[in-house]
């Protein structure tokens, strides 16, 4: 059962979006400490919100033949897996390797009213249409410069215009009273939505997971798409993720998250490639995206071409806006989406200028919401049939955030150490190495979450590549991976104790356990 006020507050916003009813009693929370320092309880988000994804796995497997769970969650790897593209190590070094994602272009700066906006150029077409709109060098002092010739209002409207992602940062009062906040409102956690009843597709009863034989195509990038993808495949489902040949794409973010999938390279603009992927999609249970708003639209695959392939598919949609709000064509990311829907401001109210929370907390809890409304509609899909339209957004993340607060020093905090991988880390043998990185969220007593295939680099298969062969026999299988030995013989080489994502306040910022900004800042505010 849970017990801790918010982590209930958040199970129950969720779980109040599902087409049914799961039950909390199989649940158990262990405590532990914080890391994050913030008056938001990510912890306790976080935890809420994996609590449901497990009760859903739980309930299809029952569904299928399964045998009932009970599941266990630990507090503190729940927040730890907000930032689980910093804690995973290859061979005991840290993966983030490159550097070039990181740069001013990525900050929040004042604007000529006084207000702050936030601007992201974290890829380089951004980042030079971003430069090219200030026509200024990417430099802090420069962006500083720029951004306070223009009123933040104008900077945000603008940007939009061109499609670039920008946000004016918001208290929560008035992100409720803006017309994007006033609709984004109006949406549960999770958007689920039945659309017709065509479709033969069943799953049946399962063997040994609970998504076995689900399959899965995923056209995702960065964070909190692939999350989708990655959760569905450690729950047993055959996901075929599907990247353009030349793209944007950011190392960390892309071996965290693409865990037990095949990749495959498709220009799905193309004829065969689109062929391809259409080939893919008629035979698919669920098809993640999190493409720009209309990206599937201008290849001719809206909703109508969709039903048309597969009568019966699961369309799940990770988002920066909900679907049918006025933003819902914006381009947005974790970032923006903490800057206009209060969030940062809820994080920063005793500090000297806004700062963002230490987490992805929008990227992950977005992609654990669009899993779980994913598998509620497989479960549906069982006894209704019918294509299954599922949504989560960044800002309706970002949204609940906002009312999970408590004093900053309402809790004490821990930094986040080589102990923590000792603690919740697994290895795994991979062709490119031993990789360790944090255990599953939810334990559960019957059928663990595993990733039977490793992460690897786009293209590692080949796009032949289709569905695997449906498996007999009772047997459970080995783990692929075990508690972490590389941490316990301290061979993890350079993780730096902090308290998550620096974010130095000047436009920087970047992916470092070292968070002296975050220090500094505090210290100032109670000098």
């Amino acid at each position: 059962m849970i017990s801790n006020t918010f982590q209930k507050i958040a199970f129950d916003s969720v779980a109040e979006a599902l087409p049914f009813a799961v039950d909390p009693t199989k649940i158990t929370v262990e405590p532990g400490l914080s890391y994050t320092i913030s008056p938001i309880k990510a912890h306790d988000f976080a935890a809420g919100v994996m609590a449901v994804f497990g009760s859903v796995v739980e309930y299809i497997g029952i569904l299928r033949g399964l045998p009932a769970q009970t599941m266990k969650l630990n507090r503190r790897r729940c927040g730890l897996l907000l930032n689980s593209g910093q804690l995973q190590f290859l061979n005991g070094y840290g993966c983030l390797m490159d550097t070039w994602p990181v740069g001013p272009d990525n900050g929040t700066y004042r604007a000529k009213d006084g207000r702050y906006v936030t601007v992201i150029g974290l890829h380089p077409h951004l980042r030079d249409a971003l430069l090219e709109y200030f026509q200024c060098p990417n430099s802090a002092r420069a962006l500083q410069s720029a951004v306070e010739k223009k009123p933040a209002q104008q900077i945000e409207d603008e940007m939009a215009a061109l499609r670039l992602p920008a946000g004016v940062v918001r208290s929560p009062d008035e992100w409720l009273a803006h017309p994007q906040g006033t609709a984004t409102a109006k949406h549960p956690m999770i958007d689920i939505e039945q659309r017709g009843n065509a479709g033969n597709r069943r799953l049946g009863k399962a063997k040994r997971r609970p998504l076995e034989g689900v399959r899965v195509v995923e056209l995702a990038h960065l964070v909190a798409g692939p999350t989708v993808g990655r959760l569905l495949a450690e729950q047993g489902a055959d996901v075929i993720k599907v990247q353009p040949p030349i793209g944007d794409w950011v190392l960390p973010l892309w071996l965290d998250v693409n865990w037990g999938k095949k990749s495959i390279l498709l220009d799905i603009k193309s004829r065969r490639g689109k062929s391809r992927l259409i080939e893919l999609l008629s035979g698919a249970d669920v098809l993640v995206n999190s493409n720009s708003p209309g990206a599937l639209e201008r290849i001719g695959l809206d909703e109508a071409a969709l039903r048309q392939i597969n009568p019966g598919l699961i369309y799940a949609n990770a988002s920066y806006a909900s679907a049918s709000t006025p933003w819902h064509e914006r381009k947005g990311f974790e970032q923006i989406a903490q800057a206009v829907s209060g969030l940062m401001h809820a994080n920063s109210e005793d500090m000297p200028a806004p700062t963002l929370i230490s987490v992805l907390i929008n990227d992950y809890m977005t992609g654990y919401l669009a899993a779980t409304g994913a598998i509620a509609a497989l479960a549906e899909r069982e006894e209704k049939g019918g294509y299954w339209n599922v949504g989560a957004s960044l800002t309706r993340c970002a949204m609940m955030a906002t009312t999970l607060v408590e004093p900053r020093d309402g809790e004490p905090y821990a930094p986040v150490s080589v102990q923590d991988m000792i603690d919740h880390g697994v290895d795994q043998v991979t062709p490119l190495g031993t990789f360790t990185r944090l255990a599953a969220a939810v334990e559960f007593s019957h059928t663990p979450s595993m990733a039977t295939l490793p992460t690897g680099i786009p293209g590692s298969h080949p796009d032949t590549t289709t569905w695997s062969e449906a498996t007999d026999g009772d047997a459970p299988g080995d783990l692929p991976h075990h508690p972490s030995r590389i941490a316990r013989l301290g061979a993890i080489r350079n993780l730096v104790p902090g308290h998550g994502i620096e974010d130095r306040g000047d436009g920087g910022g970047g992916l470092s356990l070292a968070s002296k900004r975050l220090f500094e800042i505090v210290a100032a505010s109670r000098a």
